[in-house]
């Protein structure tokens, strides 16, 4: 890993996007140029969660005037078969429908609207089916994807034997929507040669073309997938995006005219997966000092028809059921089951936060029982560097002490502790409460052979560069951030550098951007290939340069858009006149790089390794006022101290955590997604309610902790986009502390903490 005391890199605070985004002219696939003959796709959905599927009638369809097709599974020329782990994901239904929604057939129109129109007037004859809906009757129907996982240390008996607290419970948190911007959509246009080009709106165009050439019956590079960017992703479009791109694929493919699939919100909401559910059981033992001296804990997973990525992300929630404590005698289980909803997939923190919320209530029920302070009963437990995890990997560098410590400095704790209770003894409609939570969060994809990425840097005659890597642009400055690596290395301003769509003809097998991986592992590619261009520049510099000394390429300076020997200072090269005379001599200016995660291993069936290359720290105070009338609860004061190593872009940073710190806080206390009979209720913005303006806390603080250290990412930056999320939990528990306080006793509030939940609980308080 590179040394931490590198400068930082050119632009530290500039987001290349800014500018496209803010004027609109920022393009994503519906805003390509049409091109002529497109045709619109739209869906037949399953109209039940689980049934026989008897036949579909067409004809009414193809009856309407400009509609071109209806498909359905009898015409793909391939294999109707997308699972990403198994195969247990068919393109179009066939035989039997799995969930409301799952796609049946797909009709082709002259215009978007004849489409749905069209797709409406399919009928499907189904026999319906009692559908599986809930973890329980999966569980006792024996419905897992796979054998159930675990990781265990010590004897967790022995330890809760020993404690003089133990404490037993089942947690139920529940699904989220994705709700980005920019619904799942995809553009297809046929090339020559039975080449098909492919502009979706995915996290990972490697997979999308291995989809559609499977799908298909094509060979991989008969497929180019291209992405400029995504108007929100957050794990919603890592897999996705592939059902979709598949369908329209395949309506190109077949009627050999461009075609554009686009859902509308309603029927993203109604017919793509989710955040998992979890239900989760846990024994605890502390001593009477507050030690956690053992703890067990089951989770089983709802992962809806198909497997998806529920494996990774169960091994992700019991890779985190620790979260900053170190417990000596601890066993984890983990099952994922299958049901009949739409399948449900990766969301921003991917399993950990439903490990750690889990922990986090145990920690604040100790807290309560043995009356410590919560953050003095989470700095006891906290790790200390060199103590391993349940699975093995040693925690080096552990934070969590010290940045609790900081936290609590910063905030004045024992102070605005005392002043909330002076204004809860006062106020008999409004209280307040103070809710803290840490995180300890690995980076890295736990399926190891995912840690790799490519990317090519081009010089131009007039010093001008071009760079493509694996990742995918949707909002978080990954373009940014490989841009200003690159610029770092060839002593470039940015505006020298343009980032290119992500394009599976350019780049091969890249990974999906996700597990918040994007800027460790498209930056470093990025890196290796800029120092390859680098030293060849500079071999060919160093005798032009030379002066009364022998040329070293050594001593070549790459800086300010200039190239001089560091011996001479004054005199300079541009780096224009640099790359033109390196053309005419016949010196290279393309340089590839390839970058793979090095010291990961992890052996999922002993559940021991080194899944993470390096782990991300932090914290946060919640400080929240809820009006015991109404059960409405607002932020009053949010304080977060976020592990960043040496950040890249700040800038970037601080809307990272902002936005992350919203979302989870939407999971825990505003957002509901109902569902009843496996179908999906609050399908708009008018019934699924997500953080607005209004929740903008009266004070809002983010501090970077910008700790050197050589566990970290590129130039010893930190990974930021998913850590984050677990801040929105510290509301939550303000809210149930403030509920507390009126008792002095527990008070069971279900998450999330909606007005409703938080009279219930109150209503459950009085005797």
């Amino acid at each position: 890993m590179d040394s931490v005391t590198n400068p930082k890199p050119a632009g530290s605070e500039t987001i290349l996007s800014g500018p496209t985004l803010v004027t609109g002219s920022a393009r994503f696939v519906r805003d390509e140029p049409r091109p002529e003959g497109l045709l619109f796709a739209a869906v037949v959905p399953s109209p039940v969660p689980c049934g026989r599927l008897i036949g579909i009638d067409r004809s009414a369809a193809l009856e309407l005037a400009g509609v071109k097709a209806v498909l359905e599974a009898g015409d793909i020329p391939g294999e109707n078969q997308i699972g990403e782990v198994f195969d247990d994901e068919p393109l179009l239904a066939s035989g039997a429908v799995n969930y409301a929604g799952q796609p049946v057939a797909v009709v082709v129109a002259e215009t978007a609207s004849l489409a749905r129109r069209a797709a409406a007037a399919v009928k499907v004859n189904c026999e319906e089916r009692d559908p599986v809906l809930t973890i329980e009757h999966a569980l006792r129907l024996g419905q897992l994807y796979a054998p159930e996982r675990r990781i265990e240390r010590g004897d967790v008996e022995a330890g809760l034997n020993q404690a003089d607290l133990v404490l037993e419970g089942a947690i139920h948190t529940p699904s989220q929507e994705h709700l980005y911007l920019e619904t799942q959509s995809c553009r297809c246009l046929p090339s020559e040669d039975e080449e098909i080009i492919v502009l979706s709106a995915t996290q990972s165009p490697a997979d999308v073309q291995h989809g559609v050439a499977r799908v298909l019956g094509l060979r991989a590079n008969d497929v180019a997938v291209a992405t400029r960017r995504l108007g929100g992703g957050f794990g919603g479009k890592e897999t996705g995006a592939t059902l979709w791109a598949c369908l329209c694929a395949l309506a190109c493919h077949h009627l050999h005219r461009p075609v554009e699939l686009v859902l509308s919100r309603k029927d993203d909401i109604a017919w793509t997966g989710k955040r998992h559910p979890f239900e989760i059981h846990y024994r605890a033992g502390f001593a009477r000092d507050g030690r956690f001296l053992a703890y067990s804990v089951e989770f089983n997973i709802n992962g809806g028809a198909s497997a998806d990525l529920s494996m990774a992300i169960l091994e992700r929630a019991m890779l985190h059921a620790d979260n900053t404590y170190f417990i000596p005698n601890i066993r984890i289980v983990g099952r994922a089951l299958r049901t009949n909803l739409p399948p449900n997939t990766a969301m921003r923190g991917f399993g950990a936060p439903q490990g750690i919320f889990t922990i986090e209530h145990v920690i604040e029920r100790a807290a309560l029982h043995l009356k410590f302070d919560p953050l003095e009963i989470r700095l006891r437990n906290a790790y200390r560097p060199g103590q391993e995890t349940p699975f093995g990997q040693p925690v080096r560098d552990a934070r969590t002490g010290a940045l609790l410590s900081l936290l609590a400095e910063r905030t004045r704790y024992e102070k605005l502790k005392a002043e909330t209770r002076k204004l809860n003894d006062t106020s008999p409609e409004r209280r307040r409460g103070i809710g803290i939570v840490p995180v300890k969060f690995g980076i890295s994809f736990t399926a190891s052979f995912k840690n790799q990425a490519s990317a090519l840097v081009l010089a131009y005659r007039d010093g001008t560069v071009s760079v493509s890597h694996g990742g995918v642009e949707m909002g978080q400055g990954v373009n940014t951030k490989v841009a200003q690596v690159v610029a770092r290395e060839l002593g470039l301003t940015l505006d020298r550098i343009r980032v290119e769509s992500s394009d599976t003809k350019r780049i091969a097998n890249a990974s999906p951007t996700a597990a918040s991986t994007g800027a460790d592992l498209n930056g470093n590619a990025a890196r290796i290939a800029a120092q390859r261009l680098a030293a060849r520049l500079k071999a060919f510099a160093a005798p032009v340069l030379a002066s009364g000394f022998a040329p070293d390429p050594s001593r070549i300076v790459l800086h300010g858009n200039a190239a001089f020997d560091e011996r001479a200072p004054d005199r300079q090269l541009d780096f224009a006149r640099l790359c033109s005379d390196a053309y005419r001599a016949r010196v290279s200016l393309a340089a590839h790089g390839f970058y793979a995660t090095p010291d990961i291993a992890w052996d999922r069936e002993k559940g021991q390794g080194t899944p993470f290359s390096y782990f991300v720290f932090g914290c946060c105070l919640a400080m929240t006022e809820t009006n015991l009338l109404t059960g409405v609860s607002r932020l009053v004061k949010v304080h977060i101290i976020h592990d960043t190593g040496v950040s890249l872009n700040p800038g970037i940073d601080r809307g990272q955590i902002a936005g992350a710190f919203f979302q989870g806080f939407g999971w825990t206390c505003r957002e509901q997604l109902k569902q009843q009979d496996g179908r999906y209720l609050t399908d708009s913005l008018s019934t699924y309610k997500v953080p607005g303006f209004c929740d903008l806390p009266e004070e809002f603080v983010i501090e970077l902790d910008q700790h050197p250290t050589v566990y970290a990412g590129v130039l010893g930056s930190k990974a930021v986009g998913e850590p984050p999320f677990i801040y929105g939990i510290a509301p939550f528990f303000a809210i149930r502390h403030t509920l507390e306080s009126m008792t002095g006793s527990e008070v069971e509030l279900a998450i999330p903490a909606v007005p409703e939940s938080v009279l219930a609980a109150l209503a459950a308080t009085r005797p």
